[in-house]
């Protein structure tokens, strides 16, 4: 199976936008993922994640981008737990 352009066209347009219950899917320029577009992700192969990865490789600003978030998080919940070396 080849990948599908359109698929992986989607997987390197797109953030997560956190503003309510449920997380979703949006374009980089802030416009939401159709019901078309989401399903089209939702149905991503192998294939298209590694076709997508190779893109995004090339890009390295544009992995930056995705992970910022994600690594953020991340630190502030390193920060927020104690060392070992604290005392009780």
């Amino acid at each position: 199976m080849t990948a599908r352009p359109e698929v992986v066209a989607l997987l390197t347009d797109f953030d997560v936008e956190r503003t309510g219950s449920e997380p979703r899917f949006v374009h980089r320029d802030g416009r939401p993922f159709t019901a078309e577009e989401a399903d089209l992700v939702s149905s991503a192969t192998d294939e298209d994640m590694h076709a997508a990865a190779g893109q995004l490789a090339a890009a390295p600003q544009r992995l930056a981008e995705l992970f910022a978030p994600y690594l953020g998080a991340a630190a502030r919940e390193t920060e927020d737990r104690p060392s070992p070396e604290d005392p009780p």
